[in-house]
């Protein structure tokens, strides 16, 4: 997810402590400044938390980052697979670990790369496919640990005329994930027979993408829309000529 843009968000920060949108616990980064990546990223490692709550020190509300919640997931692939997953909340993603992260003040466009250590995935499930000669059927809990999970992060933002005012926004953020290894439990495979959802449970877990690959898409887009809703919030009063001071 946190996931992650407002490192980018951050380069667009650029600007002097005078200035009243500014929240209180953001610092600057220089338009000028030779090392401009490496003052964002340190900037987003101290305001982690912030992240996270979606609290900078203002009375100022913004979404915050934990937990992500995808209401719904619906896959229809035929007979060999069918999947609905409901209420699902994703915690984790403010431990991101900043990999990589390039500004083009120019293009107006920042690049962020970042690795997840740990997704805490749980919500409700209801599931028919195929694993290679398996037949996977249940309905009910699902919880799973996605580890070192890849998110490569594009920002493009642009000004608006508001009241005469060009005011920063962001376009929505382009947002792709990798993920790389996974372990999933989901109660009651199999009408909840022990033996059986035993054997269910392995044969997902030693072939995660069959899952992965699936839920991927709406992973992206939720966390998508999501990042770009917090960028444009910390950004919504500031004006391009204000936060790009030289």
């Amino acid at each position: 997810m946190q996931l992650l843009h407002v490192a980018g968000l951050l380069v667009i920060l650029n600007l002097g402590l005078s200035y009243a949108f500014l929240e209180p616990v953001l610092t600057v980064c220089k338009r000028k400044d030779p090392n401009v990546d490496k003052c964002i990223t340190d900037i987003v490692e101290r305001i982690r938390p912030n992240i996270a709550s979606g609290s900078y020190g203002s009375a100022n509300q913004h979404p915050k980052l934990e937990p992500v919640v995808i209401d719904r997931i619906s896959i229809e692939r035929g007979p060999s697979f069918s999947a609905n997953f409901s209420k699902l909340s994703i915690g984790g993603a403010s431990q991101f670990i900043i990999k990589k992260l390039k500004t083009d003040l120019a293009k107006q466009h920042i690049n962020v790369s970042v690795i997840i250590p740990s997704l805490d995935v749980s919500g409700k499930y209801s599931l028919n496919m195929n694993i290679l000669v398996l037949r996977i059927a249940g309905k009910g809990d699902i919880k799973a640990v996605l580890n070192d999970t890849k998110a490569i992060l594009k920002l493009e933002y642009f000004s608006e005329n508001v009241g005469g005012k060009q005011l920063a926004r962001f376009r929505p953020i382009d947002l792709r994930l990798k993920f790389d290894k996974a372990t999933f439990f989901l109660s009651n495979l199999f009408n909840g027979d022990p033996s059986l959802e035993k054997v269910g449970n392995d044969a997902i877990n030693e072939n995660p993408m069959v899952l992965l690959d699936e839920v991927k898409p709406s992973f992206e887009e939720n966390l998508s829309i999501k990042f770009t809703e917090l960028a444009n919030s910390l950004v919504k009063d500031a004006e391009l000529s204000e936060i790009f001071p030289e």
